[in-house]
């Protein structure tokens, strides 16, 4: 007699089921029962990857077979006619991927269709599939012609014939993708103009390490091809043929923008980008209280080993100025200078701020603002930035971030003397060492409190300070190692025992004497500590038996950096 379980004839309770099922196990259950083949087959087959290598890679006729299941299609290293000419039409993302460079045996794939032919296939996909809104495409193979930009734009059903120019886009007319994610490929100038267009469709943008192929060495501008675009997030990262300031006339135009995020090399780097960097008379023309009404996320950091713009102090102020007030929720800024306007025009988003990411710049430069942001941010959950001096928060409110996530500064002892000079004597002093043990306990208690951290980093900044050498080489001339916070027991670091949630602790650069009996406290009240990065103790074989100890306990050992 055959038994029925109902609930297992419940479509969410078999996909429940499904989510914790390894990938073998999932494909087994479809041949369980009907239901689990009926309910599992459609998350199964919803995403094609074919891979370059035979063995990897459904036959044709097994894609024919589930094909009207199937909304999400990769090509990794290339694209192929065969698939494409399948006759797919419920697409609604596709990833064109050369991150991973087969063997010339595995390449043979491609060759079953020349360039033009494949390009020709790509479009028939676009034209049947109306809800293909999600396009992928990193250092793509072939590169796309004009005619793919030119389809892919929001203007193919009423734009004139091949070769002709744009014209103005009238309301209500149809519009094009939805998520354009671009990386690692360059655009002629035939294909520029549609290009620009397709960008100015997508409602989510990323433009990554893109070259604007140019006549004459002179590229056009821009923004001859732009209508009002529609992207709420856009996030531009080393684009090449047009200059900076070009650049950010591009992105002034995202009036419905709520994120930007804008890593550009510094103008100059690239022979045609040779206009100066953006004055505060520059940025007044391009940017006004109406440019971006809606921006709640704004990221003007480098990206890894790249040079960028700089902007000044009052270029930083005049952004933020022309921002709606309370209405920002995240800030990241790094390479340009972030002085004491732009901490003034700042302070106007503190009640809304959730992540602010700061460059460490000077000792005190930025002290006082840390301390303004932990007593009236009370959504913040990340904060990154410099120098934290305890005089600071002796003199400030009780901190009110206690939702706070992760948190990244360097607590400056020093400061706790009331601005006295740094003099390497006085460190023999007794009463000298028990004011760094009253301040450390003090800082402890404060950061004691904020019970949701998952991440602590008091590590040492590695870049120049305002005293004319490395914050490093302060530390090691004057701490040794009575500086800054030591995370041990008679330290206060039982202060921190509320803390258990944290999983990463950071002390970089700090010179610490951490022994056993700390180690096992910390192992003991954080229950989730995974990673710890930093010297453990300054001489190398006794760093090397505490490091072995964590690892025998499950906690990895960061490799050692200042702050992020």
């Amino acid at each position: 007699m055959t038994t029925r379980h109902e609930a297992l004839e419940i479509p969410e309770i078999l996909r429940r089921i499904s989510s914790y099922l390894p990938g073998p196990d999932f494909t087994s259950c479809l041949q369980t029962c009907r239901s689990f083949h009926t309910v599992l087959s459609p998350l199964l087959y919803s995403t094609l990857t074919l891979c370059p290598k035979d063995d990897k890679r459904p036959s044709p006729e097994a894609v024919l077979k589930y094909i009207h299941l199937i909304g999400h299609i990769k090509f990794d290293f290339f694209i192929s006619t065969q698939y494409l000419r399948l006759g797919f039409k419920n697409l609604h993302s596709i990833t064109i991927s050369n991150r991973w460079a087969p063997e010339k045996k595995d390449y043979q794939f491609k060759k079953d269709g020349i360039d033009s032919e494949i390009l020709e296939a790509l479009l028939l996909v676009i034209r049947e599939n109306p809800a293909l809104r999600k396009w992928t495409l990193y250092n793509p193979s072939p590169r796309p012609s004009d005619k793919v930009w030119r389809e892919l734009s929001s203007l193919k059903k009423t734009d004139p014939p091949a070769g002709g120019q744009p014209v103005p886009l009238l309301p209500g007319q149809n519009r094009g993708i939805d998520i354009l994610d671009i990386s690692h490929i360059s655009v002629t100038q035939d294909a520029k103009l549609w290009f620009l267009r397709a960008c100015a469709d997508a409602r989510e943008l990323r433009v990554c390490s893109v070259s604007f192929m140019v006549a004459g060495g002179k590229p056009d501008n821009c923004q001859l091809f732009l209508r009002p675009p529609q992207g709420r997030k856009v996030e531009m990262v080393d684009v090449k043929g047009y200059n900076v300031i070009e650049q950010l006339m591009f992105l002034s135009h995202f009036v419905e923008a709520q994120s930007i995020t804008w890593m550009s090399p510094v103008a100059g780097q690239m022979p045609i980008q040779t206009l100066p960097l953006p004055t505060l008379a520059d940025l007044k023309q391009i940017i006004k209280p109406t440019t971006w009404p809606k921006l709640r996320a704004l990221n003007l950091t480098r990206s890894s080993g790249q040079h960028i713009v700089k902007f000044s102090d009052e270029c930083i102020a005049h952004i933020l100025d022309c921002l709606p007030e309370h209405q920002l929720e995240e800030f990241k800024l790094q390479g340009s200078t972030f002085g004491p306007l732009g901490a003034k025009a700042l302070k106007t988003q503190l009640p809304c701020l959730k992540d602010l990411r700061l460059e460490p710049d000077g000792i005190d430069g930025q002290s006082e603002l840390i301390q303004e942001v932990m007593e009236s941010c009370p959504k913040l959950k990340v904060l990154r930035a410099g120098m934290f001096s305890v005089r600071h928060m002796r003199q400030g409110k009780p901190w009110i971030c206690h939702g706070l996530k992760e948190l990244a500064v360097h607590v400056d002892l020093e400061s706790d003397r009331d601005g006295a000079a740094i003099d390497k004597k006085v460190h023999k002093d007794p009463a000298y060492w028990s004011k760094y043990s009253s301040s450390r306990r003090y800082v402890f208690e404060k950061i004691g409190k904020l019970t949701e951290l998952v991440e602590l980093d008091t590590s040492m900044p590695i870049n120049n300070s305002q005293r004319g050498m490395s914050y490093i080489s302060l530390s090691r001339l004057y701490r040794d190692p009575y500086w800054t916070l030591d995370y041990q027991l008679p330290h206060g670091l039982e202060e921190l025992a509320e803390l258990k949630k944290l999983e990463k602790l950071d002390f970089s650069n700090t010179l610490q004497d951490i022994l056993q009996t700390d180690l096992e406290w910390m192992l003991e009240n954080w229950p989730r500590l995974n990673m710890v990065t930093g010297d453990l103790y300054w001489k190398a074989d006794r760093q090397k038996k505490l490091a072995a100890f964590l690892l025998e306990n499950g906690i990895q050992i960061g490799r050692s950096r200042g702050n992020k």
